[in-house]
């Protein structure tokens, strides 16, 4: 849901296009997008903005009813905001189920852990809607960028506008993510731009590009790791 919020009605993305192309029927979705919607979640847990509780899942079976595997436990506990910093996250996202939760994580609470190490990670219903409505009145979500008002005073260097100068440049074949900022600042201060923002600020833009479109040509090549030198043994020196 918060990630239909933050990127619905943006176009899909290269990648899921290719495979609905193949497979028309497939329910597809960008995993950049889910985990970017992740992450924003984790976030506000850890700031204790939005309660996260760890709940037993049941236990049924055909033979037998259901029995209660936490004693005593009936009702989600909720997991503090400092104990949520210290959980392990997958892509900077919450896993459904906690991995591997130790006693030093829950600060020697010992039924909490067990919680945690057989329960599934859950929010209410009504404080996430409250939550969701909050970030959305923001306006600060890609899907929100063409209702967003300009600032008062100096424009933003990272505006809509040199977003589109970038996209310009990918499709006219002049440049692309893997020949570095350095070129792509060079590019515009030789096209006569006076409103050039730093290498940082443009990495930003490629970023968040590659972030909505999933293009390859937004996409840098990962510089392989330099190689340490082993120190010679005695015997060698």
């Amino acid at each position: 849901m918060l990630a239909a919020g933050m990127w619905g009605g943006m176009p899909r993305p290269a990648p899921v296009r290719a495979i609905k192309r193949e497979l028309k029927k497939l329910s597809a979705g960008f995993g950049p997008w889910r985990d970017k919607a992740g992450q924003c979640l984790r976030s506000a847990a850890a700031q204790g903005k939005l309660p996260i509780f760890v709940a037993a899942e049941p236990q049924d079976t055909p033979s037998a009813p259901a029995a209660p595997p936490f004693p005593g436990t009936t009702e989600p506990v909720v997991v503090s905001a400092s104990i949520v910093r210290q959980l392990v996250t997958t892509r900077g996202s919450l896993p459904d189920h906690p991995i591997r939760p130790s006693v030093k994580t829950v600060a020697r609470d010992m039924n909490l852990l067990r919680l945690l190490t057989l329960g599934v990670l859950a929010v209410r219903a009504s404080e996430f809607g409250q939550w969701y409505r909050c970030e959305r009145a923001k306006g600060k979500w890609p899907s929100q960028r063409s209702r967003s008002r300009a600032a008062v005073g100096r424009p933003p260097r990272k505006s809509e506008r040199m977003r589109n100068v970038i996209i310009a440049l990918i499709h006219d074949g002049k440049w692309k993510a893997k020949d570095g900022s350095a070129k792509l600042r060079r590019l515009l201060c030789e096209s006569g731009r006076d409103d050039v923002p730093s290498d940082d600020t443009l990495a930003r833009v490629v970023y968040q590009l590659r972030q909505e479109t999933g293009e390859p040509e937004y996409f840098r090549r990962n510089r392989p790791r330099r190689k340490r030198d082993t120190a010679k043994s005695h015997s060698e020196s």
